[in-house]
């Protein structure tokens, strides 16, 4: 009993001793601050984000309609990309108000290995159904047609393009609608998290009578989960195309050229995601190398363009091939998956992409 009263007294001086000299010592962060800052720090903000990009799209549709000057087609063009960009970031956060009502695929139809977008948005402007353009009208119509891609489909459809000729006018009031249905998609995700009740609550408030999450450890897993499907997204969707010809998909917002800064924006928020989450506060001493690797990982995605060049902020010198930026992100996959969400004591199991 002496000798346990005594390490434990020379444990505490130990302690005190590194707070003295400034060095913290510091607890994992519990899974309850893992919801807790991951909610708080990336998801509200970045649903808030893509809301306050949309919220213009209307009106700039609506400009370019009535003078089709240059100058309101590229703030047309302009407000398309902030939004795209902003959608980006949240992508991967396909649990809860995404997942509800198919909100994801209603508001960016993509990837479209098929050609669904255009194939639909053709039927609709060959019968050119008035009724479409009423409120509300749009979003009872298939996925394909509701959202982003639909709207970049005839804002980048340059042999009949919106404008106040009179030979535009239907897909000006399709635009309109488009637009309009994109702000209420928008909206409604940011409402459905941060409203009383809402998502936030739901995953802050784990337990008997919570209907999805009975525990904090249930909740993190869900994040957790966003995070490595995030990253299988970039691995597989944004990167593996580019290695290999036999996938036949094109980039994302690839009319509007905007595949390096979806890829940028994607990158951005998954990593901003990992460090709220501060998985690595679990590792013990031996295995801090993980963290020093994950550095680098994250360096080596960050450094590119997402087509094959160097991004413009990038650390490295050179540019990262799209091979070594699938590698690289598939292995820090598998480390998020299988070595730390284990070490935090989490299960994450399967994710949604497997068997894909």
């Amino acid at each position: 009993m002496m000798i346990r009263k005594a390490t434990l007294a020379g444990l505490f001086t130990f302690a005190l001793a590194l707070q003295t000299a400034g060095i913290a010592v510091s607890e994992p962060l519990s899974h309850e601050g893992m919801v807790k800052a991951a909610i708080e720090q990336h998801i509200v903000p970045h649903f808030n984000a893509l809301k306050a990009a949309a919220e213009p799209l209307p009106a700039a549709v609506a400009n370019v309609c009535k003078t089709g000057s240059p100058e309101v087609n590229r703030a047309l063009s302009d407000q398309l990309a902030k939004t795209v960009v902003a959608y980006a970031g949240v992508d991967f956060l396909r649990f809860g108000p995404m997942l509800e009502k198919g909100r994801r695929e209603q508001l960016s139809f993509w990837p479209d290995p098929r050609g669904y977008v255009s194939r639909q948005m053709r039927l609709i402007l060959t019968k050119q159904d008035e009724a479409l353009a009423q409120p509300g009208a749009i979003g009872k119509q298939s996925a394909a047609v509701q959202g982003l891609t639909a709207l970049e489909y005839l804002i980048r459809d340059e042999e009949a393009p919106l404008g106040p000729d009179a030979s535009a006018r239907y897909r000006c009031l399709l635009a309109e609608a488009i637009a309009g249905n994109i702000v209420r998609l928008t909206s409604e995700l940011a409402e459905e998290w941060e409203k009383p009740g809402g998502w936030a609550e739901k995953m802050l408030k784990p337990g008997p009578e919570n209907d999805t999450y009975k525990s904090a450890d249930e909740a993190a897993v869900e994040v957790v989960k966003a995070l490595i499907v995030g990253i299988s997204l970039t691995a597989d969707v944004q990167m593996k195309p580019q290695i290999d010809p036999k996938i036949r998909l094109k980039p994302p917002y690839d009319k509007s050229g905007l595949q390096k800064p979806y890829y940028t924006a994607t990158v951005t928020s998954l990593r901003h995601l990992y460090n709220a989450l501060q998985l690595e506060s679990w590792l013990p001493a031996n295995r801090r190398w993980m963290k020093d690797w994950a550095n680098g990982t994250w360096r080596t995605l960050e450094s590119s363009d997402g087509a094959g060049g160097r991004a413009a902020h990038a650390e490295r010198d050179d540019a990262p091939t799209p091979r070594e930026v699938f590698d690289r992100a598939n292995a820090l996959r598998n480390m998020v998956a299988n070595r730390l969400a284990v070490t935090a004591k989490l299960t994450v199991g399967f994710n949604e992409l497997d068997g894909d």
